[in-house]
């Protein structure tokens, strides 16, 4: 692809699907670099999550992104490790002629949880420059196992296959966030996809429940669900910071400028009601259990 084919070909993308060229440039990129992973003798070790998962599942028009968000496992992560890494995922061009530039490597950690590494990278197309970034972390809970996905590519009949984080992990770590931060939350991204992802796809309750189990227990917040809910959801329900947060995030994405701070409430609502009842659920089973032993113990 020339420089002119593949700014034609995004510009009309853009258009089509009403987004910014150069969030569909950068998507383009970064869907290159992963591919670039897939043929590579690591493409078992990152394990792909976040917008990029998400806007590839349900399409780029209902949710982009600005970076790729991956785990790393199979071995520690180091600063070590990744530069060996990216060395030789970026030593050659790939056979579209692009050119992968590795900027910058900083430590960092998701929120207090998790650390990891940020990596920053310019994709090259003959005189076309597309900086992007690629996080990783390690030591993530992935409750069910990681699957195996399917990316299409944009513009080639062609997909490639990279493990990828369940639908109920994704929701997992959204609802972490959205009670942990609360009030203060400016991830507003997280309210969209636990509006949508539920309206797009059948969601597992009984599998939501294990990963939102595992996903708290990893981030050292057990707490009792019902006693969050009963005490985080009225607070997201009235604060205004909040709404005009959602307001701003509309104008930035057209794909939620219909959608409603009151119905991504809504469907937040309906997912911690779920866990609740399969935490009800669980309590009565292990209560059941428990005077069964006991019976036996007594006979």
């Amino acid at each position: 692809m020339t420089p002119t084919q593949f700014k034609e070909k995004t510009r009309n993308f853009a258009a089509e699907k009403h987004l910014n060229p150069q969030i569909v440039q950068r998507y383009y990129m970064m869907e290159k670099l992963l591919e670039c992973i897939v043929e590579s003798p690591y493409h078992d070790d990152f394990v792909l999550k976040g917008g990029f998962l998400i806007g590839s599942k349900y399409g780029l028009e209902n949710r982009s992104t600005v970076d790729i968000d991956t785990t790393y496992r199979n071995s520690k992560l180091t600063k070590e490790k990744l530069e060996t890494v990216f060395s030789e995922l970026t030593a050659n061009p790939t056979k579209d002629g692009i050119r992968f530039e590795l900027k910058g490597l900083t430590e960092t950690r998701e929120a207090d949880y998790y650390p990891g590494f940020q990596a920053k990278f310019i994709a090259y197309l003959e005189n076309a420059r597309v900086p992007f970034k690629l996080d990783i972390t390690s030591g993530d809970s992935i409750i069910p196992a990681a699957l195996m996905y399917e990316h299409k590519l944009m513009f080639e009949d062609k997909t490639i296959h990279i493990p990828a984080y369940p639908t109920e992990q994704i929701l997992a770590e959204k609802l972490h966030a959205t009670f942990s931060f609360g009030k203060d939350n400016s991830r507003m991204k997280d309210f969209y996809d636990l509006y949508m992802i539920p309206k797009l796809e059948r969601i597992d309750e009984k599998n939501l429940y294990k990963s939102v189990q595992g996903t708290f227990k990893e981030r050292n917040n057990q707490s009792v669900f019902k006693h969050l809910y009963d005490q985080e959801m009225p607070q997201l329900v009235k604060d205004e910071g909040l709404r005009e947060k959602w307001k701003r995030y509309q104008q930035e994405n057209y794909f939620a400028k219909d959608i409603s701070f009151e119905s991504t409430l809504t469907s937040v609502d309906s997912l911690m009601q779920s866990i609740v009842e399969q935490e009800k659920a669980e309590r009565k089973q292990n209560f059941k259990r428990s005077q069964q032993m006991n019976q036996e113990m007594e006979r």
